[in-house]
């Protein structure tokens, strides 16, 4: 069955929380400083993203 939009949203949500969970796992054990930068970077945009698509599944209008 296809998805709504409402579902596509939360489904987006759930893939960023896992992206967000594979970054810290990814932290823990990198070793250069370069890379574990680069790291960063990318785990606070994907928090980003997370906040503005949590925020779009709260104001989401059925």
């Amino acid at each position: 069955m296809k998805k709504n939009a409402k579902e596509q949203l939360q489904c987006a949500c759930n893939q960023l929380q896992s992206a967000k969970d594979e970054l810290n796992q990814a932290m823990s054990t990198v070793e250069k400083q370069q890379n574990k930068q680069e790291l960063q970077n990318t785990l606070s945009a994907v928090e980003s993203a997370m906040s503005v698509a949590n925020t779009a599944v709260q104001n989401y209008r059925d």
